[in-house]
């Protein structure tokens, strides 16, 4: 079955019961029955069809977290097409190779959004999200045949490995369901509880674990949109949430924001991935809000290899494989380090129209996943990365990609790019002996308009 006759089928006889809340700071909370969000799927459908998407077609997505963001991606794939959800946050430098790589028949995307997208909306169909509404806003001269991805594949999800360009990972159907059920075997969530969206849902992470396990497993997705402390407190003392999936950098932020004083009876587990967690961390996370921590590891092309559980989470480690995962660590040091290799029936096979990239990620068929680890006690513990990517906040940076985007700025001579701390640092040579202070400003205020923010580097130094 695809993903959303699954979650259809599953939310079938929840009645009443919500799925969704949606909170949007200074607006009141929107609530979206099982039946209600059953009927918006069948309708946006319906919509998207008579709009002009058609089966294998793909189509981009450029939408803030949303039900409608939920709803039209579960309604693309019921259509029979393949959404490829992307950052808002993306630039020239990302999306000129997406575009050309994908070439996809149509863009669904906020109305706000469009002029960020212009040089890539003539020929193609566009939909504007507005008002909660969906309107055609270009139709193409010509119609563009469908694309020819086998029919086990749900999505294109892009990702990076340090090639200097992102990849399209087809995701198959049996990904999404598998990963769900194995996150929801560790965290043992229950008919009735509510789970805290706070990442962006273009995510796998987000996809998977925030969103897919909720409706699969009789849950109430509470849709946050803000990162902001205080409110995020608010949002769950009022709503009593039950879980929260996020990256690290979010528990932090909270942990540093909480009041001793003050008690949360209601948190039962954080779901923890997409970047290191420091045992330290985890230690002062767990005491301060007297929960389960739940860190795990996942690839865009499978999510998640493995998970602590819950009721017996190991600080230090990103716990035992899940099932149906075999992992093995390749040419291993004398600590037993080296990179983790690993196969499953659920995983992506191909990066779609990389036939080089798709063979260099494979051997024998073991997926190299480029991080480097070790097997501990039945545990699996990340060391760092090997490819060259980095984590910002949970999110996936090619350095190659970023030193691309500054020696694309006319004044770069050459340039280092380096990563410490969660942060990135670049050592540039400029053409010419002018205020280096001004030359700083103007290439930042360059690269904004050219790549994702979070991939600016923080500082920006002189190079010997």
């Amino acid at each position: 079955m695809t993903v959303a006759e699954e979650v259809l089928k599953a939310i079938a006889g929840w009645g009443s019961h919500p799925v969704f809340i949606e909170l949007t700071p200074n607006k009141a909370p929107i609530y979206v029955s099982a039946e209600e969000f059953r009927a918006r799927i069948e309708k946006t459908t319906r919509l998207l069809r008579d709009l002009g998407i058609k089966q294998r077609y793909l189509a981009t997505l450029f939408l803030e977290n949303s039900i409608d963001f939920v709803s039209i991606f579960l309604s693309l794939i019921n259509l029979g097409a393949i959404p490829i959800a992307l950052k808002m946050d993306y630039r020239k430098v990302e999306l000129d190779e997406i575009f050309t790589n994908a070439e996809p028949q149509s863009i669904i995307a906020e109305q706000s959004h469009l002029p960020a997208l212009s040089p890539y909306l003539p020929g193609r169909l566009v939909i504007a999200r507005s008002g909660g509404q969906l309107i055609l806003q270009q139709s193409p001269v010509v119609q563009h045949p469908p694309a020819e991805i086998p029919e086990e594949i749900a999505s294109i999800n892009y990702t990076y490995r340090g090639y200097g360009f992102p990849l399209g990972a087809m995701i198959p159907h049996a990904q999404y369901l598998m990963g769900a059920r194995v996150l929801q075997a560790g965290l043992k969530g229950s008919i009735g509880e509510s789970m805290l969206v706070i990442l962006p849902m273009p995510h796998i992470f987000t996809l998977i674990g925030c969103l897919l396990v909720p409706l699969l497993f009789g849950m109430t997705s509470i849709i946050a949109r803000t990162a902001h402390p205080r409110l995020l407190f608010e949002y769950i003392r009022n709503y009593h949430i039950d879980y929260i999936t996020s990256v690290p950098e979010i528990y932090e932020l909270l942990l540093k924001f909480r009041h001793k004083e003050s008690r949360i009876d209601s948190l039962k587990a954080f779901v923890c991935g997409g970047s290191s967690l420091s045992e330290n961390s985890y230690e002062k996370i767990v005491a301060a809000f007297d929960i389960d921590l739940l860190h795990g590891y996942g690839l865009t092309e499978f999510t998640p290899v493995s998970r602590n559980i819950r009721g017996s989470a190991r600080s230090g480690t990103i716990g035992p494989l899940c099932s149906d995962v075999c992992c093995k660590i390749a040419s291993p040091d004398r600590t037993g380090a080296g990179e983790i290799l690993l196969t499953t029936p659920y995983m992506t096979r191909a990066y779609y129209r990389r036939p080089q990239e798709t063979a260099h990620a494979y051997t024998a068929g073991w997926f190299k996943t480029g991080d480097i680890g070790r097997l501990h006690n039945d545990h699996l513990i990340f060391l760092k990365e090997k490819k060259n990517t980095r984590k910002i906040n949970g999110n996936i940076v090619d350095l190659n990609e970023v030193r691309k985007a500054v020696l694309m700025h006319n004044r770069i001579v050459d340039v280092k790019v380096n990563y410490r701390d969660n942060a990135l640092s670049a050592q540039v040579v400029f053409n010419r002996d002018n205020d280096f202070k001004k030359e700083v400003k103007g290439l930042r205020n360059f690269l904004k308009g050219i790549i994702a923010v979070y991939k600016i580097p923080k500082n920006i130094i002189r190079k010997d």
